[in-house]
């Protein structure tokens, strides 16, 4: 089974609570395990993960010391998923603005492309129709002005012919071809009505060439400012071209940069997440070790002091039967050196002894017989009345002697009569038989 990567949030898998207990834990396992098996889940392509990192979750949650482990670092992966979770939102609304954004740019620079394409269309229609218009004005005004040349020829005509009749030639060779033809009056008066219909004509088509280029000149005015404006437009519409194309490698570049930021963003927090994750695992293993290393220190130091307890029990039961040893001996030594049953009265009413003579030393191994302990290297023993007792307890028996030095009895008395009894003296200075 492929482990679950260590920056999952165990308990939302598993949909409890940090704190909650085992038992509340397995129910939600189980169900899930029922809801999250593969053989349920066809239709979805991560199912099979999803049901292994829930194993895994489980797996890690439901170990006393691997939960322990993993409470150390859930504050952690907690914290680093809300942080996630803030900047894919964050990142989800500045994209989502971005796009609003654009698409409100694109559709104002449709509107404005549609505006100016109408425009431009409008302006084109209108120059077409000056150019028409501007075409039958050239044409009237051609067909006119030939009007107006060719009565002005057939003036010219009649007026060179009237002077060649009027003329001194004409005078001359009039005997020679007939004389001079005599015009009638109807003749003369119809082409004065001819000559006057021709004039009228020409001043009437005249004026109507003159208006004809006042108008054909103010819709070439007109022309010319439609042209302007149409040029005008274009200039324009190249201009948002080039500006919408800026904008767009402006927006490119933007978007390369955040990308680029966002990567190294990404970079650095997987770098620092690793680094995290590899500090966390050596705290971790750092804390085993130290568990590992207690757990041994503290076994080493129940064995020390396990071996430290039966040393000394046997140093005690040593003690005991040294002591018991040593009381024994002592026990027989004193038997030995007790008097006779059948020693006079008075040695049986000899007063006891007082040990404030001097106390030799006694090397070796010896039982106290004040305390009742062991004195390995040395001992002291009254010559009076051979106690054997370690310095403490000599001490303790001379110091009680000088309390009761008042109750000593004189001189006197203490000498004995008997030469055959022993003598008893207190007096350190006086030899011990």
């Amino acid at each position: 089974m492929a482990p679950c990567e260590i920056t999952d949030d165990y308990y939302a898998i598993l949909e409890v609570s940090q704190t909650a207990p085992l038992d509340i834990i397995k129910k939600s396992y189980r169900r899930l395990v029922l809801l999250r098996h593969p053989d349920k889940n066809t239709n979805k392509a991560d199912a099979t993960t999803a049901f292994q990192c829930l194993a895994t979750a489980y797996e890690t949650i439901s170990d006393p010391e691997k939960r322990k482990i993993y409470d150390l670092q859930w504050v952690r992966i907690k914290h680093r998923q809300s942080t996630e979770q803030e900047t894919r939102k964050r990142h989800a609304e500045a994209a989502e603005a971005e796009r609003k954004r654009a698409a409100e740019e694109r559709s104002n620079r449709q509107k404005e492309q549609r505006a100016s394409q109408e425009c431009l269309q409008q302006l084109e229609k209108l120059r077409a129709s000056y150019d028409s218009r501007i075409f039958e004005l050239n044409r009237e005004i051609r067909r006119l002005t030939a009007d107006v040349k060719r009565l002005q020829e057939q003036d010219d005509e009649e007026s060179r012919k009237a002077r060649e009749r009027n003329s001194w030639w004409a005078y001359l060779t009039s005997p020679i071809y007939g004389g001079k033809v005599q015009e009638t009056a109807e003749q003369k008066q119809q082409r004065d009505h001819e000559r006057h219909q021709r004039q009228a004509s020409r001043r009437i088509k005249g004026s109507e060439v003159g208006q004809k280029e006042a108008r054909l000149q103010s819709l070439k005015s007109a022309l010319q400012g439609v042209d302007a404006r149409i040029a005008a437009e274009r200039k324009k519409k190249i201009e948002d071209e080039a500006r919408a194309q800026r904008q767009e490698k402006l927006r490119k570049e933007q978007e390369a940069g955040r990308q680029f930021e966002e990567r190294q963003q990404r970079e650095r927090y997987a770098k620092w997440q690793a680094e995290a994750e590899k500090k966390a695992a050596q705290e971790a293993r750092e804390r085993t070790q130290a568990a590992k290393e207690a757990r041994e220190a503290e076994a080493a130091a129940k064995e020390e002091a396990r071996k430290v307890q039966a040393a000394r029990e046997e140093a005690r039961k040593a003690r005991e039967a040294a002591a018991a040893a040593a009381r024994k001996r002592f026990s027989k030594l004193a038997h030995q050196r007790a008097p006779p049953s059948n020693s006079s009265s008075n040695y049986k009413n000899k007063k006891p002894c007082r040990h404030s003579a001097f106390w030799p030393k006694l090397e070796g191994s010896h039982l106290c017989s004040h305390c009742n302990t062991v004195q390995r290297r040395f001992a002291f023993q009254c010559p009076g009345c051979n106690m054997v007792a370690c310095a403490g307890c000599r001490q303790s028996l001379r110091n009680e002697k000088m309390r009761r030095q008042t109750d000593r009895e004189p001189w006197e008395t203490r000498f004995d009569a008997d030469a055959d009894a022993p003598y008893y003296y207190d007096d350190p200075y006086m030899p011990d038989f």
